[in-house]
């Protein structure tokens, strides 16, 4: 049996693509749906020091988090284990939700949390996936200047066949 991973945003063309692959693969394959939600709640993201910042906090949903040496976040709050689940309950959520428009049987749900192109390679590893669909749009040169292209990055990071839905 064909294993086949999908990686999903909450985007149209996530359906899209989901729904391109089940007529692809049809009934014989099973189907794994990912969706990787953003490592932190930073909203100029990275190291702190590429912008200037000295010492670098962050605000999170219960006030001021003290990032550790190594990236991670030191909080004596209590709700930061919450808030640490939370990205991977929203992953979920969404890749359950594109699951049910694209009308996918049966899928493995995943969330994970990261850069997004490392994310869906180590998935689709851990999953055993034969292929991996990956949905593509068109945007702007000033965009892909901003914002690298994760379907790109799969494409060259991997070592399994990539399949690009537009």
């Amino acid at each position: 049996m064909t294993q086949v991973l999908i990686a999903v945003d909450d985007s149209e063309d996530s359906i899209k693509t989901a729904r391109i692959a089940y007529r692809l693969f049809g009934d014989a394959a099973s189907y794994t749906m990912v969706n990787v939600a953003d490592r932190t709640p930073l909203m100029w993201g990275g190291d702190s020091l590429v912008w200037g910042v000295g010492y670098p906090v962050m605000m999170g949903p219960s006030g001021a988090l003290e990032m550790a040496p190594g990236g991670g976040v030191r909080t004596n709050d209590a709700s930061a284990a919450d808030a640490d689940s939370a990205p991977i309950e929203a992953a979920i959520q969404v890749a359950q939700d594109v699951a049910s428009e694209a009308h996918i049987p049966n899928p493995q749900v995943v969330g994970e949390v990261g850069d997004p192109a490392t994310a869906i390679i180590t998935a689709a590893h851990h999953h055993q996936a034969d292929v991996i669909v990956v949905g593509s749009h068109d945007r702007s040169w000033f965009s892909r200047l901003l914002v690298p292209s994760t379907s790109g990055a799969v494409v060259r990071e991997a070592d399994i066949p990539v399949l690009i839905a537009r």
